[in-house]
C-alpha cells in the first residue's frame, strides 16, 4: 500500500494525524514498517477550531493514542474561522493554509525531516473533478502531487483506493474517529464525494484508475510544455521578456512563468492569460496592467513584463561628473581621444558645440532631433526608428537645448555635436543600466 520510494532511510517522518481513518491507517502502516524502512515515526495534529467540542475530542484521541504507542506528537490549535474571514478565504482554504504552514514549521524547526499526509487515490479523483468544474487549466488537472515542499511533504498512499484503506482498517483493527462534516454535502468536495462520484462509479466502476491514468499522461504533457516554455523567456535584471512567436500552448505557460519571475506567485486568473495572448496581435507599445504593479507591454517581437516606476522629473545643468537619472548612472568626462568609440553605451561629443544653457532631463512633448547628414525628426519617431523600448523612453536621460535634443544618452548624438577635425575638446557620455 505504501509508496516506499517516497520515504528516505534514516529519516524522521511525521504523520499528519487527524485521528480519522485514513491518517490512522497511514500511521499504523509506517509504525509497522519503521524497522524495515529505517525511519523514526512521529505525528503532527491540528485542532482547527471549526467543530467545537468534537474537534477537541479528536485531538485528545490523537494525543492519547500517540502516548500509548510511544509516538512523539506535536500539536497546534488555530481559530480557522477567524483567520479565514480575515484573509478572505473559504474555511476549507484557510484550514489548508494553516495546516500546511504548520507542517513546514515542523520541518524547518527540526522536529521531523518530512511530513506524510494520508491523501489517497479517491482524494486525487475528487481534486481533479473539483478543479475541472472550477475551470482550471490543464496544470490544475494533474491532480495531487506525490510530494511537495522540495520532497519534504510526501503522500505515500496516493495510489491506494479508499476501499483498500477501509479494508486495512478492518483487518488490522485500526481505531479512528469520524469527522461528522465528512457526511455533509455543504462543502463542495463532500458533494462530489457523496453525490457525484458514486453515480459515476455505477456506470464506470474503474473510473478512479482511469482518472489516475489521465493525470499521469497529462502530467507528462505538462512537463514537456513547461520545459519548452522556458526556452522563450529571457530574464534581464528589472524585466522579463517572452518571445510571442512561441506556439499558444507554450506561450500561455511562458507568461505564467514570467509573472512568477516578477513576483506574481498567485491570484492571476485566466483573464490575465487571455489578455497577454491578445497583446500579441496588438500594436507595439500597447500595454496591460497585471498585479502587484507589474505591467506587460508589446515590445516588437516580445511581451515585456516590468514594474512601472515614477521617476521624479529632473532638469540638471549639463556639466562634467556623475548623475543618477531615471534609474541609470550617467557619467560625463573629458577625454583625449575616442578609443572607446565601439562601446555602444558611450557616446562622444564636441564639447564646444554644447550651448551654455544645455540641461540633462527626460524627454518632453515637442522634442526634436537633428540626424546625422541633416534633417530633423520628432524625438518619439526617432526612438521608434532606433527600436528603443517604450518602457525605457520616459526614463531615458537626454541632453537638451530647449526642445532640441543634442544627445539621447546611450543611443545617439545629434549632428550638431558630432566630432570633426576642428574639435578641440571632447566629452564622453557614458550610460550604465540599459
Amino acid at each position: 500500500m505504501l509508496n516506499q520510494k517516497l520515504i528516505i532511510a534514516n529519516s524522521t517522518v511525521a504523520v499528519a494525524l487527524s485521528g480519522g481513518k485514513d491518517s490512522m491507517v497511514l500511521l499504523d502502516l509506517l509504525l509497522k514498517s519503521a524497522n524495515q524502512l529505517k525511519i523514526c515515526v512521529k505525528a503532527l495534529n491540528v485542532e482547527h477550531g471549526i467543530r467545537g467540542e468534537n474537534s477537541v475530542k479528536d485531538s485528545e484521541f490523537v494525543k492519547n493514542y500517540c502516548k500509548e504507542k510511544g509516538v512523539s506528537l506535536l500539536q497546534e490549535k488555530f481559530d480557522c474561522i477567524k483567520y479565514s474571514k480575515n484573509q478572505g478565504l473559504s474555511i476549507e482554504e484557510g484550514a489548508r493554509k494553516l495546516r500546511y504552514d504548520f507542517f513546514k514549521r515542523a520541518i524547518d524547526s527540526g522536529f521531523c525531516d518530512c511530513v506524510a499526509t494520508a491523501h489517497h487515490l479517491s482524494d486525487n479523483v475528487e481534486t481533479v473533478l473539483f478543479n475541472l468544474f472550477r475551470g482550471a487549466s490543464p496544470s490544475g488537472l494533474t491532480g495531487i502531487p506525490d510530494k511537495a515542499y522540495d520532497g519534504k511533504i510526501i503522500r505515500p498512499l496516493l495510489n491506494c483506493t479508499r476501499e483498500r484503506i477501509d479494508e486495512y482498517a478492518i483487518e488490522n483493527r485500526v481505531p479512528f474517529v469520524t469527522d461528522e462534516t465528512n457526511f455533509s454535502d455543504e462543502y463542495s468536495r463532500n458533494f462530489l464525494r457523496l453525490n457525484v462520484i458514486p453515480q459515476i462509479k455505477k456506470l464506470f466502476p474503474e473510473m478512479e484508475k482511469a482518472v489516475q491514468r489521465f493525470t499521469e499522461i497529462l502530467e507528462k504533457d505538462e512537463e514537456f510544455l513547461q520545459s519548452q516554455s522556458e526556452k522563450f523567456i529571457k530574464v534581464n535584471g528589472e524585466f522579463v521578456s517572452v518571445d510571442f512567436n512561441a506556439p499558444t500552448p507554450v506561450f500561455s505557460r511562458a507568461v505564467v512563468l514570467a509573472m512568477k519571475e516578477m513576483g506574481i506567485k498567485k491570484d492571476y486568473v485566466k483573464a490575465h492569460i487571455d489578455g497577454l495572448i491578445d497583446l500579441k496581435s496588438a500594436q507595439t507599445g500597447k500595454k496591460i496592467n497585471l498585479l502587484n504593479g507589474v505591467v506587460a507591454v508589446k515590445d516588437y517581437e516580445s511581451i515585456v513584463f516590468y514594474k512601472e516606476v515614477d521617476f521624479e522629473k529632473i532638469c540638471l545643468p549639463f556639466a562634467l561628473g556623475s548623475f543618477t537619472v531615471g534609474g541609470y548612472e550617467l557619467t560625463v568626462r573629458q577625454v583625449e581621444n575616442t578609443d572607446n568609440l565601439k562601446n555602444r553605451q558611450t557616446l562622444f561629443i564636441d564639447a564646444d558645440a554644447i550651448p551654455n544653457n544645455a540641461v540633462i532631463r527626460f524627454r518632453n512633448n515637442g522634442d526634436f532631433f537633428e540626424k546625422f547628414g541633416g534633417g530633423t525628426k520628432n524625438l518619439g519617431d526617432f526612438l521608434t526608428d532606433k527600436k528603443v523600448p517604450l518602457r525605457q523612453r520616459d526614463c531615458l536621460p537626454v541632453i537638451a537645448n530647449d526642445s532640441e535634443i543634442l544627445v539621447v544618452c546611450g543611443v545617439e548624438i545629434s549632428n550638431k555635436v558630432r566630432i570633426n577635425e576642428k574639435s578641440k575638446k571632447i566629452f564622453s557620455i557614458e550610460l550604465k543600466g540599459l
